[in-house]
């Protein structure tokens, strides 16, 4: 593995019902967690689910959303974070009425995560449209 770095909006991006800009993924021997950027809006939450082998963690860039995590439940503005951990089921509602734009690590990647279910990142790698790919992103 080398370094690399991206300017905004570079990395691989993958149409998987929105658009997924993978920063760091979990294809090809990455440094054991990935990095993904994208933008959503109220609809287009994922369901309620559960990780067996991996940790979430999510950093909002904008937007308004409620996050559901076990029991608890967490409001997140622009600038908020939540660890959510594995084996734990969670989800969230977006309350914004217009774009969130979200960051979300996942530690370890499916390759890394002993007896792992591929990870949701390597998922869209390997099913997503590739819509595009800077030249140089690792």
């Amino acid at each position: 593995m080398r370094p690399y770095a991206l300017k905004a909006g570079e990395g691989r991006t993958y149409t998987y019902g929105i658009d997924f800009t993978v920063k760091v993924g979990e294809l090809g021997g990455g440094p054991g967690l990935a990095l993904v950027e994208y933008t959503t809006r109220a609809g287009e939450e994922p369901p309620e689910h559960t990780h067996g082998t991996e940790d979430e963690i999510f950093y909002v860039l904008k937007g308004d959303l409620t996050f559901r995590c076990g029991d608890e439940t967490f409001e997140l503005s622009s600038g908020g974070f939540i660890f959510l951990p594995r084996g734990v089921e969670h989800g969230y509602r977006i309350q914004s009425k217009g774009d969130v734009h979200l960051l979300v690590i996942t530690s370890p990647t499916g390759e890394h995560a002993a007896g792992g279910w591929g990870g949701f990142v390597a998922e869209f790698e390997s099913q997503g449209e590739l819509r595009r790919s800077p030249a140089r992103s690792g």
